[in-house]
């Protein structure tokens, strides 16, 4: 179990992302999208802390409190649609950690192409660094849609997949291509 620094690091986190996010004037859907490798440490903070400790992440961390009221808000909105076709089966836990890792380092080359970009005297490497693991992020996620259909994972599930992937490679893309056309180097 995280301890409440740990808490209030992924506080931090996301409200520094959505803090920068605010500034592009984007909208609730696409702050969502953006902020979705950012779920595994909201669900840990929701689950992980106690209703006190959640109201001061909530009172400290402005961008914090946003993206999870826009995340309850969405939960709510899908609850209530009728499901014609029944609810997405649930992946097994093997699954569950790749697709939370595959998320969640997307997000972390996010972060690191925007701090790149931000950053006054970048950290010496880190373009490298950051180039290295967006080509092993690249291949885990070619290979993951490969280990969904070995897990039995429907069509439904696998389109839902690319699709939330596919939007965050473009994403990193777009970053990375900003690094290029500017001359961001360290």
């Amino acid at each position: 179990m995280a301890t409440m620094n740990e808490f209030r690091l992924m506080a931090v986190a996301m409200d520094h992302r959505m803090r920068q996010l605010a500034a592009a004037r984007l909208t609730d859907r696409e702050l969502l999208h953006r902020m979705a490798g950012h779920l595994p440490e909201l669900h840990k903070i929701w689950v992980g802390t106690s209703d006190r400790e959640l109201a001061m992440l909530c009172r400290d961390y402005p961008g914090f409190y946003r993206y999870a009221s826009l995340m309850e808000e969405a939960f709510e909105e899908e609850r209530a649609k009728p499901v014609p076709d029944g609810n997405l089966p649930e992946l097994n836990d093997a699954l569950k950690q790749l697709l939370s890792a595959l998320l969640t380092s997307a997000v972390a080359l996010e972060r690191g192409y925007q701090s790149l970009i931000d950053a006054e005297q970048p950290e010496a490497g880190l373009l490298a660094k950051l180039n290295a693991r967006h080509s092993r992020w690249m291949a885990d996620r070619e290979r993951f849609p490969e280990l969904l259909n070995k897990g039995g994972a429907p069509e439904r599930v696998l389109k839902l997949v690319a699709s939330a992937t596919g939007e965050m490679a473009s994403r990193i893309a777009q970053l990375r291509s900003h690094i290029h056309r500017h001359g961001v180097t360290n």
